[in-house]
């Protein structure tokens, strides 16, 4: 019987999400939804997913942090749907529509084909938002000292994400390989070489001294 490989993808229970989430505080909650927003608003100014022919544009993207809970204050799609991500597009009589993903096909005209890419991508930020949560969990981020060292040089390696160092600063683990590459760089610029001991000669044996090595032999 053929065996499949166990997926890398990490999906938490909507409890251990929320549970997680009103865990942090304020301050990580607001560095996790800037950093959502990021991740979506990118991916829907890519024009080759809305379209070059779109009449539509994206102008904001909304993350219902109480979605899970199911209480407290809600997003709704145009048609009445409560939504985790809600899409804030204009047209160019600046009319605008609040949608969720499964709606653009419906309300704008979007093939379905692109709405499947989009759908795609989008599940996979979220798997992606809980792997992080569950590395948060499991409080995966830097150490003290690799946290101040970082706040202390993060403007030499403008390579990383934007949002690396709003990560570090409030305590949050970041991606693995973006984590990894911080750690390799720590311990790079913080190596100090061991100072190399002489090696010590071992003294040689006078005459006297075989004399009374081999003299009860």
């Amino acid at each position: 019987m053929a065996t499949h490989a166990k997926s890398s993808k990490v999906s938490l229970t909507k409890e251990r999400r929320q549970e997680t989430w009103h865990n942090l505080t304020s301050e990580q909650q607001a560095v996790l939804k800037q950093h959502i927003r990021y991740q979506h608003t990118s991916l829907f100014v890519d024009q080759n997913l809305i379209g070059h022919g779109s009449t539509w544009q994206f102008v904001a993207y909304n993350y219902n942090d109480n979605y899970d809970a199911n209480t407290g204050p809600q997003l709704y799609c145009d048609c009445g749907r409560r939504l985790k991500h809600q899409y804030v597009l204009q047209n160019q009589d600046g009319t605008l529509i609040k949608l969720g993903i499964t709606h653009f096909a419906d309300h704008i005209g979007i093939p379905e084909a692109v709405m499947r890419q989009l759908q795609t991508k989008i599940h996979h930020l979220d798997f992606g938002l809980d792997e992080l949560l569950q590395r948060i969990r499991r409080h995966a981020g830097l150490n003290s000292e690799m946290r101040q060292w970082f706040i202390d040089n993060h403007t030499a390696y403008p390579d990383l994400p934007v949002d690396a160092i709003d990560f570090v600063a409030h305590s949050l683990p970041l991606e693995k390989d973006v984590q990894a590459e911080i750690v390799r760089q720590y311990k790079k610029a913080t190596y100090t070489p061991k100072p190399r001991q002489p090696r010590r000669k071992k003294p040689k044996l006078n005459k006297a001294a075989w004399q009374e090595l081999f003299r009860d032999i």
